[in-house]
């Protein structure tokens, strides 16, 4: 069997067996997602407490993996939230490859925050992966120091995401990228650590993706098991798929390597300052 005929069978098989998603998930979680048949990681961020007894609003801020499958139900759907802000971190061939499906009325402002990390090109590793090369190749390292490089050599796009979701008009807004789960993650974790969201919560919810994407990730990885004519080892490519504690804990311990404290990040590299902080949380928090 040749691997374009396999890779026409199985997503058909899939959807003839897929399980309950929610099944075992709890409450708050699925409270959260919200369910598209073209994106497995789209939530909300709202209903996460503060350091100072507050919570994130409901319906303010949104984190989705890519939006170039969406079906009309889920570009409907969509529109229904009201985004008035799509913040996209993908590189210009991602947007090529996939470009995103938005709703048309009112269509939402897109704001392009380009991320591509040294030695993460997706078609590259996607091509190597089919191929069974992978020789050297440490897909977990890629991403911790990818998390680094976020809030080093590309704060600047962080730093304008802050900028503009501290205004009502920008909100809801919608960060995005083709995973959902680590350049957007980043910009979610930034968003709640700067509304005063434990930093243990923060990672909480980092990890949630791999609630919402674990069938999704079965299915790929049974996909390139076939597609790569069994030459790669599923196991080698999980750390790509999902996420793990290390990747945004790498971030993290970067900002307080650089800086001292998240306070001082937020100021110095963020550009939000106190008077602002102030503002912005009395705004998005309840």
């Amino acid at each position: 069997m040749n691997r374009a005929l396999i890779l026409f069978i199985l997503p058909a098989f899939f959807a003839c067996s897929e399980p309950d998603l929610y099944a075992g998930m709890p409450d708050h979680v699925k409270q959260r997602h919200v369910a598209l048949e073209g994106a497995h990681n789209f939530r909300d961020l709202g209903g996460y407490a503060t350091q100072d007894g507050r919570k994130v609003r409901w319906g303010r801020f949104y984190r989705s993996d890519a939006l170039g499958d969406l079906t009309d139900d889920d570009v409907t759907a969509m529109g229904e939230l009201g985004i008035k802000l799509v913040c996209d971190f993908r590189s210009a061939e991602e947007k090529a490859e996939a470009p995103d499906r938005l709703p048309s009325d009112p269509a939402p402002e897109v704001m392009e925050l380009p991320i591509s990390v040294e030695g993460a090109d997706l078609n590259v590793l996607k091509d190597r992966i089919l191929s069974g090369d992978l020789e050297g190749v440490d897909l977990g390292q890629l991403l911790v120091d990818g998390n680094r490089a976020f809030v080093t050599k590309f704060v600047d796009r962080y730093a304008r995401l802050l900028e503009r979701v501290q205004h009502e008009e920008s909100l809801p807004a919608l960060v995005h990228c083709t995973g959902g789960k680590d350049r957007a993650g980043m910009a979610s974790a930034l968003i709640l650590r700067t509304l005063g969201v434990p930093e243990e919560i923060v990672f909480e919810d980092f990890l949630l993706t791999n609630h919402y994407t674990k069938q999704h990730i079965e299915q790929l990885l049974l996909i390139i098991r076939f597609a790569s004519l069994f030459r790669t080892d599923p196991d080698e490519v999980r750390p790509i798929l999902g996420v793990e504690r290390a990747y945004l804990e790498a971030g993290f311990d970067e900002i307080r390597k650089q800086f001292g404290s998240f306070d001082s990040f937020r100021r110095d590299a963020l550009g939000v300052s106190d008077e602002e902080l102030v503002v912005f949380r009395a705004m998005a928090l309840e």
